[in-house]
């Protein structure tokens, strides 16, 4: 059921009329639920180890060299640590700034200033205001440039601050191993975005779909956790590449700055389903999300519908397969599970809390509700016919969820044979 279909294109005012049924207050980073083990006292008691690192044995999928696979694939994401572009820098890259100043002035280029990047032009002002004048093109251009850094998917959107966090979080003292010191509160700083950047890159990344299916083993975590170092190195590129053209580009890659989701819906490039993630015409739930904020000009793409809500009301396939049961049954809803939820908004809401303790009982992620998802599928032609039903004869979707559980989709493989 992957990509290939006429979606229908909705105005800001349609999609507001499907998601938004009450007012939408910012969310504070501090109550994501990767950050509340660092301050919160039950949900740090509730689980022994919150780094998910996961430990050797002798089981196919979860050996040395499964996990030594998934360890590495994450390698990339170590371009973040620096990431001072944000407007609210993390402890970590400020003091790697910091120290990193005398090396950067000491191989400064002739023309350039402290702050300015050494892989950046400085370009005139005339060749600037020119490239501003066409957002048309502007748009065609960084669209390309991201596909050629590495992104699956790209779409633009203006800024909606409903989606900014208010505040910044900054997690301090224990790292999570088991024996360190008690929970310490952070820093929680107040952010706003500069005014004139009123546009947003968002950019999708495909994980390999026959790695996905050896979930929910060290093998499929390799596939996650190279969208993740793909995702951290294009995105770097494709702020490098917006500097270059003289105009602003706050890197998101840590998904710290903004929600992903409500931006890439507004940008086109999907729909929320029932498991709480993005699902694409292309890809299902089988992607990563980042964003780039810029100043420079840029044409929006329209939000799209193409019959996932429907879907997902008459298809409950993650729900039931969830080993924790976080995924709500039933119909959307504005009411939240606990204070990792924002309000606000209509859907189906993850319960945050059982699914990470259900990552610390087995010592790693899951991606169950990404693999056995109907809509994560290859972009083949007898998936692609599928997924135009599923769009225009909505009214047969209790026959299509059951062909899906017919023809044995989504049930994990063994991995007894994957490194043969």
């Amino acid at each position: 059921m992957a990509g290939g279909s006429t979606v229908k294109k909705l105005t800001l005012n349609e999609w507001e009329k499907k998601y938004i049924v009450g007012p939408v207050e910012r969310f504070d980073q501090k109550y994501i639920m990767f950050n509340r083990w660092s301050w919160d006292p039950e949900m740090r008691a509730s689980i022994k180890d919150w780094r998910f690192l996961g430990e050797v044995t002798d089981k196919p999928g979860y050996g040395l060299r499964d996990l030594a696979l998934r360890r590495s694939s994450r390698v990339g994401t170590s371009v973040t640590m620096s990431d001072m572009s944000k407007p609210n820098p993390s402890r970590f890259a400020r003091a790697l700034n910091d120290a990193m100043g005398g090396i950067r002035k000491a191989a400064m280029l002739p023309g350039q200033t402290p702050g300015m990047d050494a892989a950046n032009l400085n370009p005139p002002d005339w060749a600037k205001e020119a490239y501003a004048s066409d957002p048309e093109s502007a748009t065609r251009d960084v669209k390309k440039a991201s596909r050629y850094f590495g992104a699956s998917l790209v779409g633009i959107c203006k800024l909606d601050n409903r989606w900014v966090y208010s505040k910044t979080y900054d997690g301090e003292g224990p790292s999570g191993a088991p024996g360190d010191t008690p929970a310490v509160v952070g820093d929680s700083t107040t952010q706003e975005i500069p005014e004139e950047c009123k546009y947003v890159v968002v950019l999708a990344f495909a994980e390999d779909y026959n790695m996905m299916k050896y979930y929910p083993s060290w093998i499929a975590h390799s596939a996650t956790s190279m969208g993740y170092s793909i995702m951290a190195i294009t995105n770097m590129f494709l702020s490098s590449f917006i500097r270059s053209l003289g105009f602003k580009a706050i890197d998101c890659t840590t998904n710290d700055v903004a929600s992903s989701i409500p931006l890439a819906m507004q940008a086109g490039l999907g729909d929320l389903g029932r498991n709480g993630l993005l699902i694409t015409p292309q890809f299902g739930p089988r992607i990563r999300l980042t964003q780039i904020i810029t100043d420079l000009p840029l044409v929006a793409d329209s939000s799209i519908d193409f019959g996932v809500t429907e879907f997902c009301e008459a298809c409950e396939k993650c729900a039931k397969l969830c080993p924790s049961q976080s995924i709500l049954y039933g119909e959307r809803t504005a009411e939240p599970n606990n204070v990792s939820n924002a309000s606000g908004t209509l859907k189906w809401p993850l319960n945050a809390e059982t699914c990470r303790k259900y990552w610390g009982q087995i010592n790693r992620p899951c991606t169950t509700c990404i693999s056995c998802c109907s809509y994560n599928k290859p972009g083949t032609w007898p998936h692609k016919t599928v997924r135009w039903f599923t769009d225009h004869a909505r009214w047969a979707d209790p026959l299509y969820i059951k062909l899906d559980d017919v023809f044995g989709y989504g049930k994990p493989k063994n991995p007894d044979n994957f490194w043969e």
